[in-house]
């Protein structure tokens, strides 16, 4: 008996996934590397030797060259300073013809030369290509009169001495006595001395006649026509000399003219009446008044 198939019914396709790259496999693939010895011959050897002596041939004749070069050889110095005679003083030792090629010519050395001078406290130096030296030069600046035995020096704050005076009247400066003569603890009564000087207004600095160090531990300070001297110790000068000029005027009406004032301490001064020729009652010359 025959049997019919059944007719074959349509099916649909299925959806349609979204498109899909394609990928290699995940696993890494070796790269090879491609390794090229190099083999340095004896002709290498000899082509590098000559290239570094042919360079440094050459680098040698430039030098030569420039340290010969007319161009480069010091013809001119500047010597900049707002003292005439220090820059005549310097002439002999910067003179351009004694100096040769700027490029070879030892700053250092000839710096060292200039602020031997005693007015030099520093010297800048720049080379200026191709032929000129310039010297800007800082100068020391006179603080006081030391005086030593008879000799009266001048000094900068640094205690080097500039010159011999010789009269006390050529310096309108203030005087510094030590009885002393300053042998010992110098650097540190002139510290003292510009502690005091320093700290006083420029109107009451300029009436200071000298500091005397004969004291330990305390300076006493003097005004230019006026005997009184002022013993001040090593603190608070100008709050103890203003403190002696409100109180002058009552202190000389009781007592007259004074020796000195102790302001030493903080609760009390101790002072002396100057003992005058023709006064009735002389004081002892031992006497304190409190």
């Amino acid at each position: 008996m025959a049997t019919l198939n059944p007719p074959l019914k349509y099916r649909p396709p299925a959806a349609l996934s979204a498109p899909r790259r394609f990928q290699r496999g995940l696993e890494k693939v070796p790269v090879k590397k491609i390794q090229r010895k190099l083999t340095l011959k004896l002709k290498h050897i000899i082509l590098f030797f000559l290239l570094f002596v042919g360079l440094f041939y050459l680098l040698t004749k430039a030098c030569i060259f420039l340290i010969t070069w007319d161009e480069l050889a010091v013809k001119r110095t500047e010597v900049l300073s707002r003292l005439d005679f220090v820059a005549r003083d310097l002439a002999p030792i910067v003179e351009a013809s004694r100096l040769g090629n700027l490029l070879l010519l030892d700053i250092a050395s000839l710096q060292d030369r200039i602020e031997a001078h005693r007015w030099v406290k520093k010297a800048h130096l720049r080379k200026v290509f191709p032929s000129t030296l310039r010297i800007e030069i800082e100068e020391r600046l006179p603080a006081a009169v030391l005086r030593v035995g008879e000799a009266n020096l001048l000094i900068d704050e640094e205690g080097v001495m500039l010159e011999r005076l010789n009269a006390r009247e050529e310096s309108h400066l203030p005087l510094l006595v030590d009885t002393s003569q300053f042998k010992g603890y110098y650097r540190e009564k002139l510290n003292l001395a510009w502690a005091c000087l320093n700290s006083l207004t420029p109107e009451i600095r300029g009436e200071v006649e000298a500091l005397d160090f004969s004291q330990v531990d305390s300076v006493s300070l003097t005004f230019r026509d006026r005997p009184t001297r002022l013993i001040l110790g090593t603190d608070r000068f100008l709050e103890k000399i203003q403190f002696f000029l409100s109180s002058l005027p009552r202190l000389e009406s009781s007592h007259g003219p004074l020796e000195y004032v102790d302001l030493r301490f903080d609760d009390r001064i101790y002072f002396k009446p100057l003992a005058l020729l023709g006064q009735a009652a002389r004081l002892n010359s031992g006497e304190e008044v409190e």
